[in-house]
């Protein structure tokens, strides 16, 4: 083989050595974890940190703390949707049609997300759903 292209092969196996341990080097470092609501307090804070501010008036956490759905005294609603080891809150759009199955809700618009909130799923569905 010319020796251009042994080269490129050494290169090409270096660099790929370099990412493996990059990634395993984040991966023990604890980089893998998911974002994890603990309480409804930890919610609460996370929904008032909304740009143009959102007070949660009622309020129900995902069983697994994978994420939360809020409502406020205008009758507004949010979730709060994970995003790497942080939540971003989505205001939904009025009427947005939210089901209730088996104790897990599912939001028009935002197929990835399920909420399960056990028996008072129910409650946060929308009306003719």
């Amino acid at each position: 083989m010319d020796g251009g292209v042994d080269g490129v092969w050494v290169q090409f196996l270096g660099s790929l050595l370099a990412v493996v341990l990059i990634v395993l080097l984040t991966w023990f470092l604890g980089f893998r974890t998911a974002a994890k609501l603990d309480s409804e307090a930890e919610a609460t804070a996370q929904f008032q940190l909304a740009p143009g501010g959102f007070e949660p008036a009622s309020l129900a956490l995902d069983r697994q703390g994978a994420s939360a759905i809020a409502r406020d005294a205008q009758g507004r609603i949010a979730v709060l949707v994970p995003h790497g080891t942080h939540f971003v809150v989505r205001l939904l759009n009025e009427g947005s049609a939210i089901t209730a199955r088996d104790g897990v809700l599912q939001i028009a618009g935002i197929e990835s997300l399920q909420l399960d909130l056990g028996e008072s799923a129910e409650r946060w569905q929308t009306p003719g759903n």
